[in-house]
């Protein structure tokens, strides 16, 4: 029923959108001309005025336009076609009365012109009419848009597009498809990740603030990177301000549950800056650490062991510190345009304590089908979560036809967590108790530096296109578990012959990326202006590289009778237990527990772009080498390396086709075939445990790419500025698929193989428009609802190694719906703002079932968000209030495995106040 609603108010809505027009008070109408005087069609024009107002109408056939219902007053308009120079005219708007204007655009190329204002267009106005001149399917959300929003960071601004979803907070999900087919940009640039376990760059370490837009590209061409996938999300950041501004902003935030209550805080908590935890103590030598023996002379004696023990003394649980504090986010933003010169520069931080709690189970099946848990847990996690991002840009116009731009964005994400765990563990023989703690500090640096220079050549002109782009992602972490068995009840000593008990792991990751491109576009028209188009031809080169090291450690003894072990480790691990006889430390980092890799792509691509009537072609094809390798080795023992290489040459062709159904109205049909190659992780055989009792992590060095071949049709109208209603099919195969399997070993283990088959098809709907269109009453009111319905098919077929369950079932990950709604209300005149935002994500598998056992579901999640802002200007200009609420109905999260609740987390709900002030 909910699924029939949601379609019906979608149906609704935009049926209405075909009718009805607001009461006209001003017209403008005007016509656009090339330099010959012929009358130029598809040309945008936008019209801004003094006081925020908006509107837009694209040219004719023969170049005219027309903008009706125009508030009385003064106004900017001006004149946008790709491959021309922006024109920009100042005129007054009198009721009743027609202005007349007219354009006259010169290409963006050749003989210089005059152009009043280059202000580059801001907004959600801009955003949708960019939409609407992509030569793709995409979807975008604009600053304007992100600032209604309570979303922090990137991660939850994409989640409100279209066939968006976002799993663990942090990853996403384009199409239903799981976030090894995505990847992301920021300015262009191709990002690394921070992430161990998985090839997909989490968008939670990108704070919202600092992003002019964030638009997701769901169909392929050839200047787009190889392994395309489900999409590619584009973060861009402001370059030419269109005038001087300054905005600080600080607030506060309040999560249930949380704040206030008593907290553990580990190590001395975390910096606002990010420092915290305890890292591999510098007197630790670079060398295996094991004992000297007459058979090995090259180890360390007792007494060195003893000194090297002692170095690690520290905390290995959270401390009771008072009350968890409210959150804090502060955000400074400056942009300025100093003539040639656009300036950009901003900064925020934030700091927060959470506590959440969870309970977890893994079962096991009995002769009669009966699940049962082997190991049934309920946890509660402790955690500081501190942010910080930095970005600058710089843009320089050498002319009007050259520009050079380079652009900066650092961020830090540092968490610090206590984690108390407690249940039955059939492996131990009763019940335990867990502690474990660990800080990890995530860090992405990422520069670019291209140009745009526009030449005369050949047809109607040339534009010359280069990027150089650098890109570091580093995560450093380090954690400290000791594992506690009931001996008597309640009575819990620790188990030292466990490998979770006086553990101590380190674990450093550095990932780098360096890019070159170069890219030229030939323009050309027919004499008539009946036709236009464009030749592109580009090379990419990509050199990624990636070092991952862990090492770790154990204090063990020979004699655990000596000590009391039901005592807290900070009592056990002290310097008068740490000696010869005592408790000894010793390295147990593994063979696997190292690997270098590289990988260079090199791509050329070629493809044109023409328009005849009402017909435009996209279409052309990618070349792409790659060559991959991963070395996994002992850090210790470089002689026993395993070497898995991963090389392929591939043609990848593309064809989209835009067919105007008129001015305002697009109807869109795609092809595109791309790749997804493994990710370094995948082809190391190092494994980690994130839950004790819990499934490790393996990876093959037997993987091979992925192909995919997708196809997409959609219908779109935009009706009014800001405005749209479009309609999505699309239909994905996927040969040699990579998919997680369950391997029949004695620790639950998954790895990663290539399925035979995965198919994947669904429907999108979207809508924003102003409710205007239902009663004059509703002005003030706007809508934005999209949905999506996806289903999929994956065959796994007969893995060597593999006990999964079902070898035909869901892509894992891939949700069958995806819902959002934001009702919004907007008086500019007061500067009063309220939103309503809800989402819906429907059941997805997250865990493949073995051994007989059900898969694991995650059950369906819907929220409900609020932001009310309100501007002070009489009183107080330049200063903003806005108030936030996030999951309003307190709704918590849900995982089944049959019929028996597998996992459960209840989050809280969290309420935010910020107040800006903008001087200028």
């Amino acid at each position: 029923m909910r699924i029939l609603r949601i379609i019906a108010l979608i149906t609704s809505l935009a049926a209405s959108t075909l009718y009805g027009e607001p009461a006209t008070l001003g017209t403008i109408t005007g016509v656009v001309t090339d330099s010959s005087g012929a009358g130029l069609p598809g040309v945008t024009i936008n019209l801004a005025g003094e006081r925020g107002e908006s509107d837009f109408a694209v040219s004719s056939l023969d170049g005219g336009f027309t903008i009706s219902g125009v508030t009385p007053g003064s106004y900017t308009l001006e004149a946008m076609m790709d491959g021309f120079q922006s024109v920009s005219k100042a005129i007054d708007v009198v009721s009743e009365r027609t202005a007349k204007v007219e354009f006259k655009l010169q290409p963006a190329f050749g003989e210089s012109v005059e152009v009043v204002g280059d202000r580059v267009p801001t907004g959600e106005v801009a955003t949708l009419e960019t939409r609407r001149q992509s030569a793709i399917v995409s979807d975008a959300i604009s600053s304007e848009e992100i600032r209604k929003t309570p979303d922090s960071s990137a991660a939850g601004v994409v989640e409100r597009l279209a066939g968006v979803s976002l799993v663990g907070e942090k990853y996403v999900f384009v199409r239903g498809l799981g976030e090894r087919y995505s990847a992301a940009t920021v300015n262009g640039a191709a990002l690394p990740t921070t992430e161990t376990e998985k090839r997909v760059v989490p968008l939670d370490l990108f704070p919202a603030k600092l992003l002019e837009s964030v638009s997701v590209a769901k169909t392929f061409t050839p200047d787009k990177p190889g392994d395309f996938g489900a999409g590619v999300v584009e973060m861009t950041t402001t370059e030419f301000p269109s005038e001087a501004t300054l905005k600080l902003s600080v607030g506060g935030g309040y999560r249930s549950g949380s704040t206030g209550e008593p907290f553990r805080r580990f190590a001395g908590g975390l910096s606002r800056f990010g420092e915290g935890g305890q890292s591999l103590p510098s007197s630790i030598p670079a060398s295996f650490l094991k004992r000297r023996n007459a058979l090995d002379p090259s180890g360390f004696s007792a007494e060195e062991l003893e000194r090297i023990g002692e170095a690690f003394i520290g905390s290995w649980a959270g401390e009771n510190d008072g009350a968890a504090a409210p959150s804090t986010d502060f955000a400074l933003t400056y942009g300025n345009t100093f003539d040639r010169l656009g300036l950009v520069l901003s900064a925020v931080s934030s700091h927060g304590s959470e506590v959440i709690d969870e309970t977890q189970a893994f079962f096991g099946l009995e002769p009669d089908g009966t699940l049962v848990p082997r190991n049934d847990y309920a946890m509660n996690t402790h955690s500081e979560h501190a942010r910080l991002g930095l970005m600058g840009n710089i843009a320089f116009r050498l002319t009007d036809a050259n520009r050079i731009h380079l652009s900066s964005l650092f961020t830090r994400d540092a968490s610090v967590e206590d984690r108390a765990q407690e249940g039955l563990n059939t492996n131990t023989g009763g019940f335990i108790r867990d502690f474990r703690a660990r800080y990890q500090v995530e860090e992405v640096l990422s520069s670019r530096l291209r140009g745009e220079h526009s030449l005369v050549g050949p047809g109607s002109g040339t534009l010359l296109e280069w990027g150089l782009s650098s890109s570091r992602a580093t995560n450093e972490s380090n954690l400290r578990e000791n594992l506690y068995r009931e001996s008597s009840p309640g009575l819990y000593a620790l188990q030292v012959g466990f490998p979770e008990s006086g553990k101590l792991d380190y674990h450093d990751l550095d990932d780098r990326i360096e890019q070159a491109q170069l890219a030229t576009t030939f323009f050309m028209s027919g004499s008539d202006n009946r036709w236009s188009g464009s030749f592109k031809g580009g090379v990419d080169v990509l050199d990624r590289a990636r070092s991952f090291e862990a090492r770790r450690f154990r204090f063990a003894t020979a004699n655990q009778l000596q000590f009391d072990l039901t005592q807290a480790p900070e009592q056990i691990f002290t310097v008068e237990n740490i000696r010869p006889g005592g408790f000894e430390i010793r390295e147990v980092t593994g063979v696997n527990d190292a690997y270098d890799a590289a990988q260079a792509i090199r791509a050329g691509y070629l493809m044109a772009d023409f328009s005849y009537g009402r017909w435009r072609l996209i279409g052309g094809a990618r070349l792409e080498d790659s060559d991959q390798d991963v070395i996994t080795f002992n850090p210790f023992d470089t002689a026993s390396e395993v070497v898995s290489t991963n090389h392929g040459r591939d043609v990848l062709p593309s064809l989209n086709i835009v067919y105007s159904l008129g001015a305002l109205t697009n109807l869109r049909l795609a092809y595109g075939r791309s790749l997804n190659r493994p990710e370094f992780r995948e082809l190391s055989p190092f494994t980690f445990v994130e839950v004790t009792g819990g499934r490790s992590v393996a990876g093959n060095p037997l993987l091979q790419q992925a192909t995919i071949d997708a196809f997409d049709i959609r219908w779109e109208r935009f009706p009014a500025p800001g405005a749209v209603v479009a309609a999505s099919l699309f239909y994905k195969s996927i040969d040699d698929p990579i998919e997680r399997i369950v391997q029949p070993t004695t620790e639950l283990r998954t790895s990663f193989v290539n399925a035979d088959l995965a198919t994947l098809s669904g429907l999108e709907l979207e809508l924003r428009r102003s409710l205007e269109i239902l009663s004059p009453k509703l002005r003030l009111w706007s809508v934005n609802l999209n949905y999506a319905r996806i289903h999929s098919d994956v065959t796994v077929g007969d893995q060597q190694l593999s006990v999964v369950t079902n070898l035909e079932r869901p892509l894992e990950g891939q949700s069958d719906q995806v819902g959002n709604l934001a009702l919004q209300f907007f008086d500019p005149q007061r500067g009063t703002m309220l939103r309503i935002l809800g989402s819906f994500t429907g059941e997805r598998i997250t865990d493949v079932g073995a051994f007989g056992l059900p898969d694991i579901i995650q059950e369906p999640v819907s929220s409900l968000d609020l932001v009310a802002s309100q501007s002070l200007g009489p009183f107080a200009p330049g200063i903003e209030l806005k108030l936030a609420a996030s999951n309003v109905l307190d709704a918590s999260r849900q995982w089944s495995q049959g019929d028996r609740l597998q996992r459960a987390i209840h989050p809280g709900r969290t309420f935010s106040l910020s107040l800006s002030y903008t001087p200028f």
